[in-house]
């Protein structure tokens, strides 16, 4: 089963793409496909990856969860190159290549919508921005509900790091390979986990309880180890503070470290419990505002999936000016020569 991930996040930051990151944690030919909305990337990305032997991983749209932006194979990956995350293999036809898809069927008939196509772009655009103004007050409340709890901590939770290393994690020959992804994601069906990517990864689960934020430390510890071990890690961030590791993947260890903020799926094979870390006494006359700084960014963070949501409706809308235009068997005839021509 090929582990389902994100490449790109919607942030405090805006859209943080690691797409740049693929060509950096290994050697591989890297195919970028090329054409406007609705105009068959996503197909043509499956079709390619499972005709060349299926992939390792599949990259989905943290802005359309259910639309296909790239597949990792052994040792290539076919892209969607394409805004927010315009992506240029470094050497064309040296260390990859464009898949551009076929022309458009009645270039008139599109040039005459142009007017409706500008205007739906700029409207979603303007959908996101006020997004990322709610995800950045999210993380800043976030942020304050952490450090209002770290002060309170009896011991630093990343010392538990050094033992868990030494305990659960094997000592491999050769250095350790590290691929930074996203899990998680603000999408527009709401905050979404891709859980069964765990599972996939790893038959042993450690979770991390955590409801304040703590884990972050913790995990980078865990992450340093294993690489000293050479082990094959796979850190995924946290999409609204993407500086913040949220899990940690091993699965040269069939290991997975999991934050749980109370919402797992699965019962995991061990619990760490980092609110225990935080003393009762010094906790319980704050938890009215903490309480308080919670609902806060659940609503804004709620309220952000539905600005992303608005924005996909209308590129939604893009793409069904899109589609009558499209030359299908052209693009059928395309789909035979790329395949051909990856081969």
């Amino acid at each position: 089963m090929a582990l389902r991930f994100f490449l790109g996040a919607n942030s405090k930051d805006g859209f943080v793409s690691l797409f740049p990151r693929l060509q950096q944690e290994a050697p591989r030919r890297l195919y970028v496909v090329k054409s406007g909305p609705g105009c068959g990337k996503s197909t043509c990305i499956r079709r390619l990856s499972e005709a060349l032997g299926g992939a390792e991983e599949l990259i989905f749209c943290s802005s359309d969860p259910d639309s296909l932006d790239g597949a990792v194979l052994q040792d290539a990956a076919i892209l969607d190159g394409t805004a927010p995350h315009v992506f240029e293999p470094s050497f064309p036809g040296c260390d990859g290549d464009y898949l551009p898809l076929p022309a458009f069927l009645d270039r008139q008939g599109l040039e005459a919508q142009a007017p409706a196509l500008y205007a739906l772009r700029a409207a979603s655009r303007r959908h996101y921005d006020q997004a990322y103004r709610l995800i950045r007050a999210a993380a800043l409340t976030r942020r304050e509900r952490r450090e209002t709890v770290s002060a309170l901590l009896a011991r630093d939770p990343a010392a538990r790091a050094a033992g868990l290393v030494r305990r659960e994690l094997p000592r491999l020959p050769g250095p350790g390979s590290l691929r930074v992804r996203f899990l998680d994601g603000v999408t527009p069906k709401g905050c979404l986990c891709l859980w069964d990517t765990v599972t996939a990864a790893a038959a042993r689960v450690i979770a991390l309880k955590d409801s304040f934020g703590l884990a972050h430390p913790l995990l980078e510890r865990l992450r340093d180890g294993a690489l000293e071990r050479g082990l094959r890690v796979y850190a995924c961030l946290d999409p609204v503070e993407p500086e913040r590791i949220l899990h940690l993947l091993l699965p040269d260890a069939d290991l997975a470290f999991v934050t749980d903020g109370g919402a797992l799926p699965f019962t995991p094979t061990r619990t760490i419990r980092l609110d225990a870390m935080v003393p009762a006494e010094r906790l319980r006359p704050l938890r009215g505002r903490l309480r308080l700084l919670r609902r806060m960014e659940d609503a804004l963070l709620e309220d952000a999936v539905s600005q992303i949501a608005a924005a996909h409706a209308l590129h939604d809308r893009m793409e069904d000016i899109y589609r009558p235009h499209i030359d299908l068997d052209a693009m059928e005839d395309h789909y035979r020569q790329l395949l051909e021509r990856i081969r």
